[in-house]
């Protein structure tokens, strides 16, 4: 059976990819990139890899917070579950979806190499996932 895929899933994989090498490559200019900045790139490289991940698999999420993806991601591929359980970690740090606006603490040093460590095995899984044309080089 030939999956058909839902159209423009490639510009997130492309998007997610963008956003995870920023994220990376803001460590070595912490006069521009700082924690936060950092940490929010990678929580949306990883929002767009599941995503593109999804529509590959013609699965178009109903909810963009990371738990949300993890659902929609069960239906057609799931992730191990300890990746799983990274990403619910990393959406305890700092929920960016939160309907309820409270005071929150940026995120630490140990916050920022954990959400990139996320990033690195999301990569990794969307580069089984779909074709070799759009592989996520960032995964190594």
């Amino acid at each position: 059976m030939q999956i058909q895929s839902i159209t423009g899933w490639q510009d997130h994989i492309q998007a997610g990819s963008q956003y995870l090498k920023t994220a990376r490559n803001g460590l070595s200019r912490r006069a521009v990139f700082n924690n936060e900045l950092i940490f929010q790139l990678a929580a949306m490289a990883i929002e767009k890899l599941m995503v593109g991940v999804c529509q590959y698999h013609r699965q178009m999420p109903t909810d963009h917070t990371l738990s949300g993806l993890l659902e929609a991601l069960a239906e057609v591929c799931p992730l191990d579950a300890e990746l799983a359980g990274m990403i619910k970690r990393v959406e305890q740090i700092d929920d960016m979806c939160t309907l309820a606006p409270d005071h929150r603490v940026p995120p630490g040093d140990v916050d920022v190499q954990g959400i990139l460590l996320v990033g690195r095995e999301v990569a990794g899984f969307v580069n089984q996932h779909v074709p070799v044309e759009n592989k996520v080089f960032e995964a190594a």
